[in-house]
């Protein structure tokens, strides 16, 4: 049950350096005011460009942190130079950011998104952008990128969901992300459990939560289970497309970040592990990725506890708070999340663009 989220980072703007690399909407934008003098700019034109990665960052609350998250991401190969775009106008004013993020499984999502201050077109901001990165995926043989409207962090969000539909994107999932304060959360995350056993035949007393490495071959085993069992868009299309062996194995390198130790976490009683919990860490808080229990543990208490020893873990590290993200169309994780603490936070839609069929707007 996919639990998961998107790629964090703190977002920020820039001006085209050359005519080569900046193309023009063609529409005029909403007034930019000035925020110092409070007064209106006037209308202009803005362009869309692709920048470096300091001249991304530069609208940052925290410029240096959001650089050497950017880096890191461009050295591991999950964001390319040329997939960071920035819009500007013709003054030369920068004005909004975002860029592509490419996951180990070859997911290619949207992200970043930032606005400067004072701007009041979000609709038209958001298309600007969301142009550019059409163009830049394009100009890179991507075929498929995909972006979430998240209600509680984006600017506009609605302003967001109209200029993705007027582009061209598809609405792929509606969701619900939740998150869970982790403060009291002290139990030892290798406790015995005093639930019920995971399946048929297995002793309450053996059943417990244990730490487990990405590696292990019960976590793609219980997880392949788990994405053919699944109530979940995502997991359906991706088992549809490649198997739920494969399918698996690229949600867990997707979500395994071998150079930031996070502890996952499985379920195991004597028939052996019969649950998988995958943490990432992100810097505000820790993020439930996935939640995968075998078919024939469901309705036994195995996910709610999971769930349970993940805020423990979470507290232990000293993180304050653990997010999850969950389809609308599946009931059971929601409630399996809400029975472990956790709360609905915000509305979160999904979309998806095929670049492959031309749909741009110029």
């Amino acid at each position: 049950m996919r639990t998961g989220g998107v790629p964090d980072s703190t977002p920020g703007p820039w001006v085209a350096r050359s005519q080569e690399e900046a193309w023009t909407t063609g529409r005029p934008r909403g007034k930019m005011f000035d925020t110092t003098a409070g007064t209106p700019r006037g209308a202009s034109i803005l362009h869309f460009s692709t920048a470096s990665p300091e001249r991304f960052s530069s609208l940052a609350p925290d410029r240096g942190a959001d650089l050497e998250r950017l880096t890191h991401n461009i050295e591991r190969g999950s964001v390319k130079a040329r997939h960071l775009v920035v819009a500007s106008d013709e003054d030369g004013v920068d004005v909004g950011r975002a860029g592509l993020f490419t996951h180990p499984d070859g997911t290619t999502v949207a992200y970043a998104f930032q606005f400067g201050p004072g701007w009041t077109d979000a609709e038209e901001l958001y298309r600007v952008l969301l142009d550019g990165l059409a163009h830049a995926a394009r100009a890179t043989g991507l075929r498929r990128a995909e972006v979430s409207v998240i209600d509680r962090r984006d600017p506009a969000p609605e302003a967001k969901r109209a200029a993705l539909q007027s582009l061209g994107w598809v609405v792929d999932s509606d969701r619900l992300e939740l998150e869970a304060g982790t403060e009291g959360r002290s139990l030892p995350v290798d406790a015995r459990g005093t639930g019920p056993a995971a399946r048929p035949g297995a002793d309450p007393r053996e059943s417990r939560i244990i730490e487990i490495d990405p590696t292990d071959e019960d976590v793609v085993r219980v997880m392949a289970a788990a994405m053919g069992n699944s109530l979940d868009d995502y997991d359906r299309t991706r088992v549809a497309e490649v198997g739920a062996q494969q399918a698996a194995i690229a949600y867990r390198d997707m979500m395994a970040d071998r150079q930031v130790r996070v502890p996952w976490l499985a379920h195991r009683d004597r028939s052996g592990i019969s649950g998988i919990a995958a943490i990432q860490a992100y810097p505000a808080d820790w993020n439930l990725g996935y939640l995968a229990v075998l078919p024939e543990a469901r309705r036994t208490g195995v996910g709610a506890r999971l769930a349970s020893a993940v805020l423990a873990a979470t507290a232990q590290a000293g993180v304050p708070l653990v997010t999850a993200s969950v389809a609308r169309a599946n009931p059971p994780i929601l409630r399996t999340l809400r029975k472990a603490g956790f709360r609905i936070a915000s509305a979160r839609t999904d979309f998806v663009l095929q670049l492959d069929r031309g749909n741009h707007v110029a």
